[in-house]
């Protein structure tokens, strides 16, 4: 549909507005009998059914399909979804074949979906794909969602090895996140480590969650520079892409191997990876790891070691936070590291970090070392909106978001214009006196 979004809200009033919100946050929920009560009450939604209004620019039918609900789906295409329309995102179009719900992808395929070389990829049409092949050869190394390539989407290794034979390239990195194959199954172990078999390229990233300690050896002795890696900087970024590297979103962004492997529990690969680590680096372990005699050791013959550390370096208590890591967060702040360290990159704060989690442990703590309520990361959130964001979005079933809400709260924080969030958030906010309102749709730029 050629209807943009914005363009859309501009020219209407804010009654219909508030409708077109209401959809979308019902479809965002899952809430199919919300959707068909807004659909039948309101005519003239199905006009604009195939409009992108949600994240990445992708229309309804592409939500729902992702979030693997066929009720939903059948719902929006009894009022009229276009089953093939595609999310209009930059680097490449994502459709409703394009997730990993296989048993509704073939649903939707006999509905009427179009099944292109990704999908056939990712289902393991070995017959279809061989056709399209057949046809056109280049397809093999075709760009298709995010710019990735069939290999990015393929499981079974039949299907890897009919690709690999027909010319694709097996380090081919997507347009978004500048990513193989490899990196983007990094989460996938059994197809990441066929890949490697099949002679894709590694990284001390993958040697490390793969817990190969061989890997994790040879990598190091050919480069022991590799321990400083960092995802999201080096050769680990998207290039001229803004999207990150993948394993911003699969391993975390700023993440470093010998932390990372502490993080994972790899104990052999620590092992491997103490013989070429710095002094720092030994002493940062430590920190994690809450150790205090290495911690004493370390400091007896390093007395200015914490002053020396980079900010990268004290960057590891926001981490620490995030990883509901308590004794690390209280070992860090017992030696020396600033209680309100940034990390890299979005410059949160620990507080940050735990009130996303809704530990309230570790923010409590924070606070009774003077951490900053006021602190705003590089989107302007403030722990307490990070409380709600995290309420919402990360929901750590351990957290207890309202209880860091009245803690933040009473430390003096910020109440927001407008109650939102898990309803224990929202309720506690209301409780604050601030206001549950629908604000008007405002376009995003």
């Amino acid at each position: 549909m050629d209807i943009k979004y914005r363009d859309l809200l501009v020219s209407m009033n804010e009654q219909d507005k508030e409708v077109i919100e209401q959809v979308i946050q019902a479809i965002n929920d899952d809430n199919v009998e919300t959707v068909v009560r807004l659909f039948m009450t309101h005519s003239w939604l199905v006009s604009l059914i195939d409009v992108p209004c949600f994240t990445f620019d992708s229309p309804a039918i592409v939500i729902a399909a992702s979030k693997g609900n066929r009720e939903m789906v059948d719902a929006l295409l009894e009022y009229g979804a276009d089953i093939n329309a595609k999310s209009q995102w930059w680097a490449g179009g994502f459709g409703v074949l394009h997730h990993d719900h296989y048993d509704l992808s073939r649903y939707l395929i006999d509905r009427g979906a179009h099944v292109d070389p990704h999908a056939a990829a990712a289902l393991g049409m070995m017959e279809m794909l061989s056709k399209m092949v057949e046809e056109d050869p280049s397809v093999v190394n075709q760009r298709g969602p995010d710019g990735q390539v069939p290999l990015h989407f393929a499981k079974e290794h039949r299907i890897i090895d009919f690709l690999l034979t027909h010319g694709a390239e097996i380090d081919m990195r997507d347009i978004d996140h500048g990513s193989t194959p490899a990196q983007w199954a990094v989460d996938d172990p059994e197809k990441c480590r066929y890949l490697i078999e099949r002679g894709a390229e590694t990284d001390i990233f993958i040697a490390c969650i793969l817990g190969d300690i061989e890997m994790v050896y040879h990598i190091l002795e050919r480069d022991p520079n590799a321990l400083n890696a960092q995802v999201g900087s080096g050769r680990f970024t998207s290039g001229d892409s803004n999207g990150g590297h993948i394993y911003e979103y699969k391993i975390g962004a700023s993440s470093r191997p010998l932390f990372l492997a502490q993080r994972l529990n790899r104990f052999e690969a620590i092992e491997v990876m103490r013989r070429y680590s710095s002094v720092e680096h030994q002493f940062l372990l430590a920190c994690l790891q809450a150790d205090m005699a290495i911690i004493h050791s370390i400091m007896a013959e390093h007395p200015k070691i914490v002053t020396s550390l980079q900010p990268m370096d004290e960057s590891l208590i926001v981490d620490a936070a995030r990883d509901n890591r308590l004794d690390a967060v209280r070992t860090m702040l017992n030696v020396g590291f600033h209680v309100d360290a940034r990390s890299t990159p979005h410059s949160s704060t620990a507080l940050h970090s735990s009130a996303s989690r809704g530990n309230h442990e570790i923010v409590k703590l924070l606070l009774a070392q003077g951490g900053s309520v006021h602190a705003t990361n590089e989107f302007g959130a403030t722990p307490l909106n990070s409380c709600i964001w995290g309420s919402l979005h990360i929901q750590d079933p351990s957290g207890d978001y309202a209880a860091v809400i009245e803690t933040l709260i009473e430390a003096g924080a910020k109440l927001p214009d407008q109650a939102t969030g898990s309803d224990a958030v929202k309720k506690k906010l209301i409780e604050h006196g601030v206001w549950q309102i629908h604000p008007a749709i405002t376009p995003v730029e």
